[in-house]
């Protein structure tokens, strides 16, 4: 994607946004529920979901970036389990969309890396800690050793990788000298707590640990704010999180919206049964304009909030933009067009 075309996209986002009459910015389509990690915090490789074949893949493709989206993220479960999953990402780019992918990195080796690093514009690996932890926490032994791989195969093909880390009792007092040793490794980083919200009390580090981490990420953002690749009150806002106490960010159906593997439509990435219609049968932008009273909306309303970059992040981003324009010049640097 040309960077004139990204920036006019976001702009006019911005200022639809700003006229109350937002349109998405970014969708994210699960392209499969399986995975090959069996990670604590997830409940996709659980999941039975039929996902489409490629034809109506595209086509639900086709019906979403329609919306004008600059932003489309192919993810899943493992998005590298699909083999036609450059084919996804290709239809996307050829809507104009900067187009991105999250894996565990565990599926990328030499044979396969030149066909992602052909499309994707950045590529987002999980990586929750040291070894001992990452592997811990993603259920299956030797994890660390692929997705680190991975990260190494991506920068040798010129691709801008990102590290995405979720900070649980486990993980959190590791993450800041964690991530300072990745620095000089990957372009970006985001970190976000672990859901659902409000946490159960297993899921809840201690205060001081939190503070910390809150601590040395605003610190980063300061120092390195296009390498913290999240906003700056989504840091602060992880007390309040992990508290229970979390102000409810949501633009669900307007910034954002999702696609699940049987190409129905979600109201947002975090909720995989908040289902707004079907992408190869309705018309997207009736169910996204029209009356909010289906069942979907309902749950839109009912839903107490997340704390997740890709819906309350982007929701801050657009609140904020003078402040995390860092971010967003990042992105228009590692257009390859």
């Amino acid at each position: 994607m040309k960077p004139n075309q990204l920036t006019a996209k976001v702009l006019t986002g911005f200022l639809k946004f700003k006229a109350k009459k937002p349109t998405p910015l970014f969708a994210s389509y699960n392209v499969t529920g399986r995975c090959n990690m069996r990670c604590v915090f997830c409940e996709w490789w659980k999941s039975d979901i039929p996902e489409l074949p490629t034809e109506k893949a595209l086509a639900a493709i086709d019906a979403v970036c329609s919306l004008g989206v600059p932003f489309f993220d192919l993810s899943g479960g493992e998005p590298l389990l699909r083999k036609d999953l450059a084919v996804l990402a290709k239809r996307a780019a050829s809507h104009g969309c900067f187009v991105s992918m999250n894996t565990n990195g565990t599926l990328l080796n030499e044979r396969r890396v030149g066909e992602v690093a052909n499309v994707f514009d950045s590529v987002v690996v999980s990586l929750d800690g040291p070894k001992e932890i990452h592997d811990k926490i993603r259920g299956v032994p030797g994890t660390y050793d692929k997705a680190v791989e991975a990260i190494r195969l991506l920068k040798a093909h010129g691709v801008k990788v990102g590290v995405n880390s979720v900070a649980t009792p486990t993980n959190i007092e590791a993450l800041p000298q964690f991530i300072e040793e990745l620095r000089s490794n990957v372009d970006f980083a985001q970190v976000q707590p672990m859901h659902p919200y409000p946490p159960s009390p297993e899921n809840i580090p201690p205060d001081k640990q939190v503070s910390g981490l809150i601590d040395y990420l605003l610190r980063l953002k300061r120092s390195d704010p296009g390498f913290l690749a999240v906003p700056t009150d989504f840091v602060k806002g992880f007390e309040a999180f992990f508290r229970g106490k979390a102000p409810k960010i949501c633009h669900a159906g307007e910034l954002y919206v999702a696609i699940d593997p049987s190409g129905k439509l979600l109201a947002c990435p975090a909720r995989s049964d908040i289902v707004l219609g079907d992408t190869l049968s309705d018309s997207i932008d009736a169910l996204l304009k029209g009356k909010r009273d289906s069942e979907g909306w309902r749950k839109v309303s009912a839903c107490r909030g997340c704390w997740l970059e890709c819906t309350a992040g982007v929701s801050m981003m657009l609140q904020n933009p003078l402040r995390e324009a860092s971010q967003l010049v990042s992105l228009w640097k590692s257009n390859k067009n």
